[in-house]
This record gives structure tokens, sequence and C-alpha cells, in this order.
């Protein structure tokens, strides 16, 4: 199976355990948008949602690659209340009081491509090449 893929498949089944959701919101969080690399990420989660059908892909990120700008990402999301968010974190430490908060929520947080801070993600997803993570 294809990593890209697989970040999405790991992502739905977290959020699907224990529960009956008729569609799984998933928040793809890029550090910035407009990076051919987190682009690459996204066509390949669009792709693994429409082959598993009832998921939903939220591509966002900042535009500026700062922990704040992404922090109102996050906050965004929480508000709309998403089942899951994959985050590549522009700072794994700013992030980590505002991923508790979606923990809290019973939102599942995933990082990828930079680790955040353990405890405040339930999963990291490393890849060992660039070309297989993207």
């Amino acid at each position: 199976m294809k990593i890209k893929t697989s970040l999405i498949l790991t992502v739905a089944a977290l959020a699907l355990s224990g529960s009956a959701l008729a569609e799984v919101k998933i928040a793809l969080v890029a550090k910035s948008l407009g990076n051919g690399f987190f682009e690459a990420a996204n066509t390949g989660a669009q792709e693994a949602a429409k082959e598993l059908g009832d998921v939903k892909v939220i591509y966002t990120g900042p535009t500026t690659t700062t922990a704040e700008a992404q922090i109102e990402v996050l906050n965004g999301l929480i508000a709309q209340g998403v089942d899951a968010i994959e985050i590549s974190a522009n700072d794994p430490d700013a992030v980590v009081p505002v991923l508790k908060k979606a923990m809290q929520r019973g939102i599942k947080v995933i990082s990828w491509n930079y680790v955040v801070t353990k405890g405040r993600r339930q999963i990291h997803l490393k890849s060992t090449k660039n070309a297989l993570m993207g």
C-alpha cells in the first residue's frame, strides 16, 4: 500500500473506531499552503478518501509558515468539529495547547512530517524517504 494512502487510512480508522459516523471529516493541515510537498500529500489523501468513501478530507493550512497562523487554522477546525487532524507542525511545541484542546473534544490528532510533542497526538507517522511521504 502506498504511504500517501496509509496516512489517511490510519486516521480514518482511528476516527471511526468506536463510532458510527456517516462521514468522517479529516483535516490535513500543512505547514503552509502552496508548497508542492503538501500539495502532493493532499492529492494522495483525496485519492484515498475517494477509495474509502464516506471520508471528507479538508486540506488547509496557513499562508505563512508561522505557528500563530497555524494555531488559528487549528482553532477553526476544532470549531467545525472535524473528526481528526493530521498536522505537519510549524512549531511542535507552540501547537501543543490547541492540540490538547482538540483531543479533549474527542478529535484524533496525528502528526506527520514534523513530530508533535508526545502526549499531544495519538500517532506520529514518519517516512524514511521524502518521496514516499509525499
